[in-house]
């Protein structure tokens, strides 16, 4: 009967020397070439990473910069329309001014001049407000001039209308032109 509790290695058995480092050196050279693959994929890794969230942020810049536009789209599309009915709403305003012979029409004449201003006002609509304001060629139309301050709003001839942060009708206005005023 054998003994197979403890065998021994052939090598050894045969009188062979024991086996060289060179099998470490070789495992020492692979795992440094592992390593130095970890990190070059690691690098790439990092790489990628930046260039995914600098894609990220682009497209989050994309977003919303094609919100602000599609909101300034919608808010002036219907410009033409809005600017075709500040006639008729200006002429309320000069129809309200005047002393009406019947109180009820006048209500009537009223209410619908405010209903429509509300409606307009709610889609971005507003005033231009000039009396007693600098003279703005931007916001403001130079019908005539008058004696009084030097580029100052006189008189608001007819009103001027802004839909969001653009002027859709320039108010008309008698603007002061440096002399002094008379007397009265």
């Amino acid at each position: 009967m054998t003994d197979d509790t403890n065998p021994t290695p052939p090598a050894a058995s045969q009188g062979n020397p024991p086996p060289t480092q060179q099998p470490f050196q070789q495992d020492d050279h692979d795992f440094a070439s592992l390593q130095a693959e970890l990190i070059e994929t690691q690098a790439k890794l990092d790489e990628m990473m930046n260039i995914s969230k600098h894609a990220l942020a682009d497209l989050q810049n994309y977003k919303k910069r094609t919100e602000e536009e599609k909101g300034a789209f919608v808010t002036f599309a219907n410009a033409d329309l809005v600017a075709a009915i500040l006639p008729a709403l200006n002429n309320f305003e000069r129809a309200l001014k005047h002393d009406p012979k019947d109180a009820e029409w006048a209500k009537g004449v009223e209410q619908i001049y405010n209903q429509l201003k509300g409606e307009l006002e709610k889609r971005g609509l507003a005033p231009i407000n000039a009396l007693g304001q600098k003279f703005d060629p931007r916001m403001h139309e130079a019908l005539l001039t008058a004696p009084g301050e030097k580029d100052l709003v006189l008189e608001e001839l007819e009103k001027g209308w802004m839909l969001g942060d653009r002027v859709i009708k320039p108010t008309r206005v008698k603007v002061g032109n440096g002399e002094p005023a008379a007397e009265k």
